[in-house]
C-alpha cells in the first residue's frame, strides 16, 4: 500500500513539473512575440502618422499592451508566490 502511495505521488509530482515548465517555456515564447509586436507597432508609428489612422490604431494597441503587461506582471506575482510557498514547505519538511 505504501509502495503504491509513494509511485503515486511520483508520478504526480512528475505530471506537476512538467506542467510547470511547459507552460513557463509557452509563456515565454508567448513573451518574446509580445515584445517582437511591440517594437514593430512601435517601428511603423511614422507610416501610421503618414496615413492618418495613428489615432484608430495606436489607441487600440496600447490599451492591448497595458493588459498584456499588467496580466503579465499578475503572474509572475503568483509565480513568486508560488515559489515562496514551495520553499516554506520544503523547509518545513526537512
Amino acid at each position: 500500500m505504501i509502495g503504491h502511495l509513494k509511485h503515486i505521488a511520483h508520478h504526480a509530482k512528475r505530471v506537476m513539473h512538467q506542467a510547470y515548465h511547459g507552460t513557463r517555456k509557452f509563456l515565454q515564447n508567448v513573451d518574446i512575440y509580445a515584445n517582437m509586436g511591440k517594437r514593430l507597432l512601435a517601428a511603423s508609428q511614422p507610416l501610421l502618422q503618414d496615413l492618418g489612422v495613428q489615432d484608430q490604431v495606436m489607441g487600440p494597441a496600447m490599451k492591448g499592451i497595458q493588459q498584456y503587461d499588467q496580466a503579465k506582471s499578475d503572474v509572475v506575482r503568483m509565480n513568486q508566490a508560488g515559489e515562496d510557498h514551495y520553499s516554506r514547505l520544503a523547509a518545513a519538511v526537512q
